[in-house]
């Protein structure tokens, strides 16, 4: 009856949320103009405030929690134990509502990589990362933003370069 107790124990807990805490940064690159210092060369880190996230938890479909950030680009609460993917919020939008609200076209300045490219943006992740039972649960990670485009999804800045 003990075992049997222990083991009832032991499944009640894996199942048991754990607390997360997620960091999350824009890292912007150095994109020209004045001559710039190493420290201006390597790039600046922001937080990513107020961007919102759904978490796919892996064997699943659904996003299983959305969160936002907040000012500093941190959240806590809890998830799961187990292996997890995060996506940006406009992952979840139609093709055509990405082209509208990130007014992705072609121009003489940029290049528009097509809808086929949203596709493939749509399903990669962002980050992955695993939630341990029991365990301190800091996960942080960068964007990477492009010069002249920021973090639009297939843009490519085609303009004059800035030396």
């Amino acid at each position: 009856m003990k075992v049997l107790f222990i083991a009832f124990l032991l499944v009640l807990t894996s199942c048991a949320s754990q607390k997360v805490s997620f960091s999350v940064k824009i890292k912007y690159p150095y994109c020209g103009g004045a001559k710039p210092t190493p420290e201006m060369q390597k790039g600046r880190l922001e937080p990513a405030d107020s961007m919102s996230f759904g978490i796919i938890r892996e064997g699943e479909l659904e996003v299983s929690q959305w969160l936002t950030l907040d000012s500093e680009g941190k959240w806590d609460g809890k998830l799961k134990a187990g292996n997890y993917f995060i996506f940006r919020e406009d992952k979840t939008l139609t093709i055509e509502e990405i082209i509208k609200k990130h007014k992705l076209e072609s121009s003489e300045m940029y290049n528009f990589k097509g809808e086929k490219c949203l596709e493939l943006w749509k399903k990669e992740a962002d980050y992955s990362f695993t939630i341990q039972q029991n365990n301190d649960n800091k996960i942080s990670f960068d964007l990477q933003s492009k010069c002249y485009v920021g973090l639009k999804p297939c843009l490519e800045y085609i303009g004059p370069k800035v030396n």
